[in-house]
């Protein structure tokens, strides 16, 4: 009975490892440490002419997209968001912000929040990365006046309420330096309509 050659096994075995890495070194997937920039833009819609406004020629497409779908008459940027993160990361925000509207008597803060969770791009064969999202969700506190009471002035001073707003997306997925429409938000009490476009760029 033959023994076993040891040369040729370790020849073997060998021959896996340096196969094994040129697999993996082969492979073009996104760099585990790539950054991204994720950039959240609100915009309003109204028929308000005192909302009226330009949007960034970035979002051509998207704003197309709005005018053929909605029939608002003036559509305006009201807020630009930035958070960075890296593949496989996460990003969480939270501010006081103004969602003023001209439906709204009221010039008070809006608490205002949005995240992403587990974040992860992922090659194609085209070389361009798919962008993949667990979850996305975006909620906002809305003040609302809900009665007035007498005051020094005229007009009386007004009694607010928050309403909560939001949107909350699961398993989300953009393209890579695309401008994308992921949702609207109904304004409480008002004939607004808020449009959320989310760009995503490695940098």
């Amino acid at each position: 009975m033959n023994k076993p050659n040891i040369t040729s096994r370790l020849s073997v075995v060998a021959a896996v490892l340096i196969l094994g890495s040129v697999s993996v070194f082969g492979q073009t997937p996104a760099a585990a440490d790539q950054s991204y920039e994720a950039t959240l833009y609100v915009v309003i819609g109204s028929d308000d002419a005192a909302q009226r406004g330009d949007l960034p020629k970035s979002l051509d497409a998207v704003s197309k997209q709005i005018r053929d779908n909605f029939t608002f008459k003036n559509y305006r940027l009201m807020n630009t968001y930035y958070g960075r993160l890296a593949n496989n990361g996460s990003l969480e925000y939270k501010s006081v912000s103004s969602l003023k509207n001209a439906s709204t008597e009221l010039d008070a803060p809006t608490f205002l929040e949005w995240q992403l969770a587990s974040f992860k791009a992922d090659s194609t064969n085209s070389g361009k990365n798919t962008l993949n999202m667990q979850t996305f969700r975006f909620g906002a506190r809305v003040p609302i006046v809900i009665a007035k009471i007498a005051g020094d002035d005229a007009k009386g001073v007004p009694v607010t309420n928050y309403e909560s707003v939001g949107l909350t997306l699961n398993r989300l997925t953009v393209s890579e330096n695309a401008p994308t429409l992921i949702g609207t938000i109904s304004l409480p009490r008002t004939t607004g309509t808020v449009f959320l476009v989310m760009a995503i760029r490695p940098v």
